[in-house]
């Protein structure tokens, strides 16, 4: 199963990479013979946004060691995030994220390389171009949190990633909105975590995003943008691919299985940005399904559930995250193919075959096809399971 083409085939691998396809029995013996008579054999999943280690201080998600579980759940290739913060230099933190992972990471891996707000320096703006070269064409920057950069700043980081070759990866909210409105709501003492949705509402999404696609179209640069929950951000999205501006969409599996609703039942299900509506997850679901938006991450963050509340759960002090990298192609099997919302091959293409070719992987990450990576993965359709905390493999509880 690729993201064009269905066939029953013997697929012949040798030293890890893939040698031959054929008619069965068409390609001889072997030393080793799987039978996946009545499964789907897949490329192996390709989740293009993953955080092991990230530290906020108060909490810090899960490290590389529970990395077995993206194995378990299908993917076999992550991209995780290396944070360059002040005084730090972007090449020094790509070494280091590097040096976390190497041994202990246990499928493959890239990295995209996160430039920090405030205040980034000139010089670092500079190294952008020797990370390209060097393999990390992806830089992420965030709109709004402790690590944001201005207009300026993103501006600086655009032109000189469109200028190398890269693609800029975004947190896109609306910052200034999103803090007026906390601060509004906790004026009027309406400070339950689950009024974040009405803090952080669409509008924080689809305002972030129209004014980084207006600073993409005249850099020129790519952008792709992360965990979208808003349908108006899917439409900002589309308004601006129509009109020839090279610009990508990611959702998660979360926002295509939760909505805000639920939040006043368990703020475990909060994340940033915030699961929005009913009709908001009608639209990511059609996205998908239409190309408006182009693959599916699992944002892993994996937390215990103390960990969670650590922050406190109150409209201006919510914590997120969630423990997702193991559950992100069984949940989008089930909702997405199983339930009729998406098309096999589709799927392989939101979860594999488009992440890889984004993130520079594809062919050798995304696909079944002689010389690319041997990273297949067989799926029984019929088989059903429950999700229970305690058999997974991740740290969450």
């Amino acid at each position: 199963m690729t993201p064009t083409s269905t066939a029953v085939e013997d697929v012949a691998v040798r030293d890890e990479t893939i040698v031959a396809l054929g008619p069965p029995g068409s390609l001889g013996d072997a030393a080793t013979v799987i039978d996946a008579h009545g499964c789907l054999v897949l490329p192996g999943g390709v989740d293009p946004h993953v955080h092991y280690g990230l530290d906020f201080g108060v909490v810090k998600a899960e490290g590389a060691d529970y990395s077995p579980a993206a194995a378990y759940g299908g993917t076999t290739t992550v991209v995780d995030f290396a944070l360059q913060q002040p005084p730090t230099s972007l090449h020094d933190a790509v070494a280091a994220k590097r040096a976390e992972a190497e041994g202990t990471m246990a499928v493959d891996y890239a990295l995209h390389a996160i430039v920090a707000g405030p205040d980034v320096s000139f010089e670092v703006v500079e190294e952008i171009g020797d990370l390209v070269r060097a393999g990390i064409p992806t830089i992420k920057l965030f709109m709004t949190y402790g690590w944001m950069v201005d207009d300026g700043e993103m501006w600086a980081v655009m032109t000189e990633t469109a200028a190398h070759g890269g693609m800029v990866v975004l947190h896109a909210e609306d910052d200034a909105i999103a803090r007026r409105l906390a601060a509004t709501y906790v004026r009027q003492g309406k400070t339950e975590g689950a009024y974040i949705v009405e803090t952080r509402p669409p509008l924080v999404e689809e305002a972030a995003i129209r004014r980084a696609l207006l600073l993409a179209e005249r850099s020129g640069c790519l952008v792709y943008v992360l965990h979208i929950a808003a349908g108006s951000a899917v439409h900002a999205l589309a308004e601006a691919r129509a009109r020839g501006i090279p610009v990508y969409g990611e959702t998660l599996t979360p926002y295509l299985s939760f909505t805000a609703d639920q939040l006043w039942e368990n703020p475990l299900v909060n994340n940033y940005p915030v699961p929005k509506y009913a009709e908001d997850q009608a639209v990511l679901w059609q996205a998908l399904a239409d190309d408006r938006l182009q693959a599916v991450g699992s944002d892993h963050f994996s937390t215990t559930r103390a960990d969670h509340y650590a922050m406190g759960d109150t409209v201006d002090s919510m914590m997120a995250g969630h423990a997702n990298v193991e559950l992100r192609l069984p949940v989008l099997f089930h909702l997405g193919v199983q339930e009729g919302r998406i098309g096999l091959s589709r799927f392989v293409e939101i979860v594999s075959a488009n992440p890889a070719k984004l993130m520079g992987l594809y062919p050798r990450k995304g696909t079944i096809a002689p010389g690319s990576d041997a990273d297949l993965v067989v799926l029984d359709p019929n088989r059903r399971w429950t999700i229970r905390a305690e058999e997974l493999h991740m740290r969450a509880d």
